[in-house]
């Protein structure tokens, strides 16, 4: 089942407090940066915000899940909570890494158009050249003033451009 916290980022409490109650949960998080006062700086999110996963059963435990401090509410529909199938959980697990994060895949390759997202080139379109040694950087085509220039950027001031 998918859980939804009470309050926006209440994702820690709810799940501590079914782990707390012997329920398996699932909160699968991963790592995201965002460029503050000049600086690249990492922060943990949830993949999925104010959702986590929770595997009870539903006959026995859903009173004691749904009146858990911190859930707000059960996934479902009209005629009640709807289960989530064993195998798309099984994929999320599937991704953890060895830090306990969600590896997401980088789905940009050479010749992609990618904009900048932040910092001083915020906004400029570029191509996506190639991936550097340190798993952070890459090199992207600026064209300024008529000419292709590389620029050494790190992978998340960018995205796709559709």
């Amino acid at each position: 089942m998918v859980c939804g916290p009470d309050k926006a980022g209440d994702e820690h409490r709810a799940n501590g407090n079914l782990l707390n109650q012997e329920i398996e949960t699932l909160l699968p998080l991963f790592k995201d940066y965002s460029y503050h006062n000049g600086k690249m700086t990492p922060k943990i999110k949830p993949l999925f915000p104010n959702y986590l996963f929770a595997n009870f059963d539903l006959e026995l435990h859903y009173y004691k899940v749904k009146w858990t401090r911190g859930v707000g509410l059960i996934l479902g529909n009209s005629e009640g909570p709807v289960p989530i199938s064993e195998r798309i959980v099984q994929a999320i697990r599937d991704r953890i890494g060895r830090d306990h994060l969600v590896e997401l895949e980088d789905q940009i390759k050479k010749g992609d158009m990618v904009q900048i997202t932040s910092g001083p080139l915020k906004d400029l379109i570029g191509v996506f050249e190639k991936r550097m040694s340190g798993k952070d950087r890459v090199t992207i085509l600026l064209n300024l003033i008529g000419v292709d220039v590389p620029v050494q950027i790190s992978k998340y001031q960018i995205r796709k451009v559709a």
